[in-house]
């Protein structure tokens, strides 16, 4: 709908403190209300919004509060003062919305991968060295507290020399799912389950990682009738320093219900968690195991630890809170956010790599 006299929706702390003026861009989007549950925990004032699908109820998104609707951003944009810009629209439409907003200085944070390719991504970074913008992309798994022992111990040499790894991101079958969204849709996402739920563990691999992945070797499958996007898909992926792994992902399982895995082997230790849980939510606890030949670690080679959740709603619940958090911070004192578009440009090369595999059957080289 258009823009009303509407009263604006504070959604910050509840104390007095109302933080940055944002405005939430792609309601019809399934991490649009978890992301607005997540800003109801942070200082932050939702004063707006936009959905340019006309056919979309934005009232059902409870989250969002009784804010004025724009049917484009760039009316949004030139109507109302904003500090920043919450994006969750299709990978295809993503980049075009980030300079809309970097060109009325609006900082953004972006629903991943920020666009279908990389080729896509690389005008927005030349455009935004150009400014003093932030723009954060939503990789929030790297701020886990799992992930980061992770991190913390392969730079401390935990590994030893990382000779391989294995991840797995598996979800219900797309029958228990809208597969008539857009995140379905060849054009407005390029991929399926790899571009949609695999990329998170793509993303932290390439984050946790000492070496660059070099190359990808990749099969898919589209099985589902009407979709015309992977809903499987199997990788093989080598650093440059030439440790193998594996990857794979598919909509496979009934409904509710997933099957992930993150594992490392070095030839000083090894590890092994299951970030998800049997169903997917920030609550209860999940455990890395890990498994050391340091002789300081004789007496109990294995040993296991064990993260309890925060329960807190939002995506991501506690630790999502704060990646959140993190970008408004490096908003405001200057720094880069926790990860910024060149870490997504990565992430989207690996991509490149594995569909061009797929169409050449034949290992590809990561550009850049």
């Amino acid at each position: 709908m258009a823009k009303s006299d509407t009263p604006t929706t504070d959604v910050g702390t509840g104390d007095g403190t109302e933080g940055p003026i944002v405005g939430y861009v792609g309601l019809d989007h399934h991490h649009a209300e978890p992301y607005l549950q997540t800003l109801e925990t942070l200082p932050a004032t939702v004063t707006c919004a936009c959905e340019p699908n006309d056919t979309f109820d934005a009232e059902s998104v409870a989250s969002l509060g009784d804010v004025p609707v724009y049917g484009d951003l760039e009316t949004m944009l030139s109507d109302t003062a904003l500090d920043a810009a919450f994006v969750t629209l299709s990978n295809r439409d993503t980049p075009a919305a980030i300079q809309r907003a970097l060109e009325h200085g609006v900082d953004v944070y972006t629903e991943k991968p920020a666009a279908r390719t990389a080729a896509e991504l690389e005008p927005l970074i030349d455009l935004a060295a150009g400014t003093d913008a932030t723009v954060c992309v939503s990789y929030p798994w790297q701020g886990h507290p799992i992930a980061e022992q992770l991190k913390s111990r392969l730079d401390r040499g935990f590994f030893g020399d990382l000779r391989g790894f294995e991840a797995r991101f598996v979800a219900s079958q797309l029958e228990y799912r809208n597969a008539d969204h857009f995140i379905f849709d060849a054009d407005a996402s390029r991929g399926g389950i790899l571009q949609w739920l695999g990329i998170h563990w793509i993303q932290l691999l390439s984050w946790l990682l000492d070496s660059p992945i070099a190359r990808v070797n990749a099969s898919m499958a589209a099985e589902f009738d009407g979709v015309d996007v992977e809903d499987g898909a199997t990788l093989q992926l080598e650093t440059e320093a030439g440790a193998l792994g594996t990857f794979h992902c598919g909509y496979y399982l009934r409904e509710g219900v997933y099957d992930t895995q993150l594992n490392l082997y070095g030839s000083g230790g090894r590890s092994s968690w299951d970030p998800m849980g049997r169903t997917f939510g920030f609550d209860g606890e999940t455990a890395l195991e890990l498994e050391s030949t340091d002789d300081d670690w004789g007496a109990t080679p294995r040993r296991t630890i064990t993260h309890e959740y925060e329960s807190e709603a939002g995506y991501g619940g506690a630790w999502g809170r704060e990646f959140v958090q993190e970008f408004f911070e490096a908003r405001v004192s200057g720094t880069e956010p926790p990860v910024t578009l060149e870490d997504a440009l990565t992430v989207l090369r690996i991509l490149d790599a594995a569909y061009e595999s797929v169409e050449t059957d034949r290992w590809a080289a990561v550009d850049g």
